[in-house]
């Protein structure tokens, strides 16, 4: 598995990034299926891997937005940080 860096890029951040492993694989058609095993039912499709991967953090964005609303907390094993990431994927 590849490292993951974490690099700050705002001040004064009071909000938690949240870290989750995302799997990926591509069908027979060329369409690419991405989704969060911590997260059920959290998936996206997409026409490319930089598609299907944009899908899947604004689909995640969503369901976190969704899951905090209710009450419902991230599960614990998610890596949280209090400050706000950029992750490259190559």
């Amino acid at each position: 598995m590849n490292t993951i860096h974490y690099i700050p890029i705002e001040k004064n951040f009071t909000g938690n990034s949240y870290l989750f492993p995302v799997e990926l694989t591509q069908k027979g058609n060329g369409d690419w299926v991405a989704w969060i095993a911590m997260l059920p039912g959290c998936a996206a499709w997409g026409f490319s891997k930089d598609d299907v991967l944009a899908a899947i953090t604004k689909t995640a964005q969503q369901y976190v937005r969704m899951l905090l609303e209710k009450g419902v907390t991230v599960p614990d094993n998610v890596t949280t940080l209090q400050t706000p990431v950029v992750a490259v994927t190559l």
